[in-house]
């Protein structure tokens, strides 16, 4: 991805989390749906695919897709990014009420975190998303696919 559409997509996530910010506080609905669709049509920026496709993939399938015709470095920014943008996501799902949702969501962002930390240890953004989104997970819930990269990648999210 080039740098300028990386720019771009952070700029509206940082966007979007400020959106989250103000709906949360004020509980507004129609808001609160309209921040949903935001997240939807980024994550179909980093997606060359429609949503009801590349949610059907499974995690790995996800995060290749990412990082399709990416440097190692633009692949992690990638991911980084859509762990971020699933944080959020999250965030608004469980503000809806959705928690099953909202743990899918971070499920996703965790292992979207934690592929960018197995490619490079020193991605300290995505280590601590990583951290912040399993400490709001029952470790317990995890599922295998999440649960077998974060044993990967356990010592490097300690040390880091």
């Amino acid at each position: 991805m080039s740098g300028q559409r990386q720019d771009y997509i952070l700029r509206q996530i940082d966007l979007l989390r400020q959106f989250v910010k103000r709906v949360i506080q004020k509980r507004p609905d129609p808001e609160l749906d309209e921040a949903l669709l935001l997240a939807l049509h980024l994550q179909e920026k980093l997606f060359p695919l429609p949503p009801a496709e590349f949610l059907q993939l499974e995690l790995a399938e996800q995060i290749a897709l990412v990082r399709r015709n990416e440097s190692p470095a633009g692949g992690n920014a990638r991911c980084v990014a859509y762990a971020a943008l699933l944080a959020e996501t999250a965030r608004l799902y469980e503000h809806k009420g959705l928690p099953d949702f909202a743990a899918g969501a971070r499920q996703m962002g965790l292992y979207a975190a934690l592929s960018a930390v197995l490619d490079d240890p020193a991605q300290t953004e995505a280590s601590l998303l990583a951290r912040d989104l399993l400490a709001q997970l029952d470790v317990k819930t995890l599922h295998p696919p999440v649960i077998a990269l974060l044993e990967r990648v356990r010592d490097r999210l300690e040390s880091a």
